[in-house]
C-alpha cells in the first residue's frame, strides 16, 4: 500500500517537473517587480520585508511560476529564502494533491502558494522573512530568481532579477515598480483630408539662363526628388492631386533686379518641366514665383557653420546694412575677402534652390485600409484614424506604442499627438521621451496628468503633486489613481531614508 502511494505521488511530482509554458522568460522582468524594498541586519538576522508585485504575468492553467528570494557573494556563498509559488488552476489542483499523498501541509522552502484567479495574473505578495546573518552578506547581492514552469532546470531556463548589488547598501526607490495611469486623448474628425508633399530641388543652371537641362551636373537626381514625391502620392489611387506650387530662389552675387528675374525665370521653367515630363493632369491649379536673393536663409547657414570665418561681424552687416545700401560690398571687403570666397563655395548653392509643394486630397479610410496605410504612407492618415487603428491592439503593447510614436513624428507640432505620444512613451517607462512631448505643453491642462507622472518618475514629487492636482480638478480620473501613488512613493522614499540608518 505505502509503494502505491509512493509511485503515485513519483508520477505526480514527475508530472509537475514537466514546462507547459511558452511564455518567454525574459518577459517576466517586464512583469515582475519588488517594492517597499526593506533589508536590514537586527538581533543577527537579515530581515527581508517586500512586496513582490505580479503586473499580467502569463500564469495559465498548467503554468506554474515560483519566485525565490536568494542571497548570493561572489564567492558562490549563497543563502535561498523560502519560494513564492504561484499555480494555474491545473496545476494547482495537481499541486495540493502531491502534497495530500505525501502526508505534507505545506511543501519545505515554501513561504507561501497561491492561485492564479486568471491567465493573466495582478497580484501583490507581501513577503516577509529572515535568515541568520553571517559576515559574508555585508558584500553579497539579493536577488528575486523567477522560474515560470517551476521544473528547476538549468541557468538558461531562470530570469534573475537583482534587488540590491549589496546587502549592506539597500536598493533605491524604483519608480518602475509601480504602474501609474496616462490618460490619452481621443482626436477630432478631419472633415477635409487636406495634404502636401514638399521638397527641395537644387538645380544647376548655365550662367544667366533657366533653361531646364536634365544631363546637367546633378540635375537628373533633383529632378527626381519631385517625380519621386509625385509617385508617392500616385501610388494611392484614392489620393486626388489638387496643385503644385514652385518657390524659387537666388544666391547674393550679382545685381538684386538680375537675381530676382532668374529665380522668377527658373521657377516657371521648372513648373513647365514638371508638367510636361511627369504626366500631370492638364487642368490642375499650379503656381510659380521667384523670391530673388535668400537672405534669411543664408543667416541660418552662417549661424550652423562654425567654419564661416568673423561670422558675428558678417551677420551684423547683414542684419544691420539694406541690400541696396552696399551690404554685399561690405561682406566682400571683411578680411581681404576670405570668408566671402567660403560662403561663395560652401554656402551660396544652398541657396540655389526650388522649393516645391504638391497639394492633394485623401478620403477617410477604414482601419482596415488604414492598417496598410501606416508604414508606407502614414501621413496620409488623420490622427483620428491612427487612433482607431491604436485601439484594435492591447493597451501598452507594442504595436498600440508605436502607432501614437508614429502619429508624434508625422504630426509633430500637434497637441494630441504630441500628448498621446507622451502616454505611449510612458507606457514603455521611457520617461524622457515622455517629458520632450510634453514639454511645450506644461500650461495645457490635457498634459498635467502625463506631466505628473513624468515629474514622479524624477521622484520631484512635489511637482508632481501639484500637477496631478490640477489635473484631478479638471476631471482627468487618472490623476486621482496617480495620486495615490504618489502618496505610496512618499511613503517607501521615507521608509528607504529610515532604513538607511541601519547601514
Amino acid at each position: 500500500m505505502k509503494l502505491k502511494q509512493y509511485n503515485i505521488a513519483a508520477v505526480i511530482l514527475f508530472l509537475l517537473s514537466i514546462s507547459f509554458s511558452g511564455y518567454s522568460q525574459s518577459k517576466l522582468q517586464n512583469h515582475i517587480h519588488v517594492k517597499s524594498n526593506q533589508l536590514r541586519q537586527s538581533n543577527n538576522q537579515l530581515l527581508v520585508d517586500w512586496d513582490i508585485l505580479l503586473n499580467g504575468v502569463e500564469v495559465s492553467s498548467n503554468n506554474q511560476l515560483t519566485l525565490t528570494p536568494i542571497i548570493r557573494a561572489t564567492n558562490g556563498q549563497k543563502v535561498e529564502l523560502p519560494a513564492v509559488i504561484v499555480n494555474g488552476k491545473k496545476r494547482n489542483n495537481l499541486y495540493e494533491r502531491s502534497l495530500r499523498l505525501s502526508g505534507l501541509e505545506q511543501e519545505p522552502g515554501v513561504y507561501y502558494v497561491y492561485k492564479a484567479a486568471k491567465k493573466n495574473t495582478i497580484l501583490s505578495v507581501p513577503y516577509k522573512a529572515s535568515v541568520p546573518y553571517q559576515s559574508w552578506m555585508k558584500n553579497a547581492s539579493m536577488f528575486l530568481v523567477e522560474d515560470l514552469c517551476g521544473c528547476g532546470g538549468s541557468e538558461k531556463e531562470h530570469v534573475e532579477q537583482l534587488i540590491a548589488d549589496r546587502i549592506g547598501s539597500p536598493r533605491k526607490v524604483n519608480f518602475n515598480d509601480y504602474s501609474p495611469l496616462v490618460n490619452f486623448i481621443t482626436p477630432p474628425r478631419e472633415d477635409k483630408k487636406e495634404r502636401a508633399e514638399v521638397g527641395e530641388a537644387f538645380l544647376i543652371f548655365e550662367q544667366n539662363k533657366w533653361d531646364i537641362i536634365p544631363n546637367l551636373f546633378n540635375n537628373k537626381a533633383e529632378l527626381a526628388k519631385i517625380d519621386h514625391s509625385l509617385n508617392y502620392i500616385k501610388e494611392e489611387p484614392t489620393a486626388i492631386i489638387t496643385g503644385i506650387s514652385i518657390k524659387a530662389y537666388a544666391s547674393p552675387e550679382g545685381s538684386y533686379e538680375d537675381n530676382m528675374t532668374l529665380s522668377k525665370e527658373r521657377a516657371k521653367s521648372l513648373l513647365d518641366y514638371v508638367r510636361k515630363n511627369l504626366k500631370l493632369p492638364a487642368n490642375l491649379e499650379v503656381f510659380s514665383e521667384g523670391y530673388g536673393e535668400d537672405w534669411d536663409r543664408l543667416v541660418n547657414l552662417i549661424e550652423k557653420d562654425p567654419k564661416v570665418e568673423n561670422r558675428e561681424q558678417i551677420l551684423q552687416i547683414i542684419r544691420t546694412v539694406d541690400i541696396f545700401a552696399g551690404r554685399e560690398k561690405q561682406i566682400m571687403d571683411i578680411a581681404d575677402g576670405k570668408p566671402y570666397l567660403y560662403m561663395l563655395n560652401k554656402l551660396f548653392p544652398l541657396l540655389r534652390r526650388s522649393d516645391y509643394q504638391i497639394e492633394y486630397v485623401v478620403p477617410a479610410f477604414s482601419v482596415e485600409k488604414g492598417l496598410q496605410l501606416l508604414k508606407t504612407k502614414p501621413g496620409m492618415l488623420s490622427l483620428e484614424e491612427m487612433y482607431q487603428i491604436a485601439n484594435t491592439y492591447e493597451k501598452g503593447s507594442e504595436s498600440f506604442n508605436e502607432v501614437f510614436e508614429i502619429a508624434g513624428r508625422i504630426y509633430p507640432k500637434d497637441k494630441i499627438a504630441n500628448i498621446n505620444a507622451a502616454s505611449a512613451a510612458i507606457l514603455e517607462k521611457d520617461y524622457p521621451s515622455a517629458k520632450k512631448f510634453l514639454e511645450k505643453y506644461r500650461d495645457d491642462p490635457a498634459a498635467w496628468n502625463n506631466l505628473g507622472i513624468v515629474y514622479m518618475s524624477e521622484f520631484k514629487l512635489d511637482e508632481a503633486e501639484d500637477y496631478l492636482q490640477k489635473a484631478k480638478a479638471q476631471g482627468i480620473k487618472e490623476a486621482g489613481h496617480n495620486l495615490d501613488i504618489l502618496s505610496e512613493l512618499k511613503n517607501t522614499v521615507q521608509r528607504e531614508e529610515e532604513a538607511s540608518d541601519f547601514y
